[in-house]
């Protein structure tokens, strides 16, 4: 081989077309990591929300078990309460049954004081 088939070509003007792709390459790759840092600070941004929304639905869900807590309270205090109003009931109405009671059997004492009074006279007579 001789010298003359060892020549390189090189272009005089640099290739426009390359350099613009170049460009525009170098622009749409920061055109990409523009928009991976604004979702990026958007997914930041996110889930700082989920984290305080956590944090919110664990209270709320304490809260809730409390007033499930409470609600149950309430709920036995006012089985006793009504037991206590059913026995309350049925002692006054053992209560006025027995004064009913009584009051016959005074009637009837008073009843059978007339008798023996009335025999006694007629034994005696």
């Amino acid at each position: 081989m001789s010298d003359a088939d060892k020549t390189i070509k090189i272009r005089a003007y640099p290739d426009k077309a390359g350099a613009d792709v170049a460009q525009s390459n170098l622009t749409e790759e920061q055109n990409n990591t523009l928009e991976l840092v604004k979702k990026t600070a958007q997914l930041k941004e996110e889930m700082n929300k989920s984290i305080e929304l956590q944090k919110t639905i664990e209270q709320l869900q304490q809260s809730l078990k409390k007033e499930q807590a409470e609600s149950a309270e309430m709920a036995q205090k006012a089985a006793s309460l009504e037991a206590k109003a059913r026995e309350s009931a049925e002692l006054e109405a053992k209560e006025k049954r027995v004064a009913e009671l009584e009051a016959r059997v005074k009637e009837l004492t008073e009843a059978l004081g007339k008798i023996s009074g009335i025999a006694s006279t007629g034994k005696a007579g």
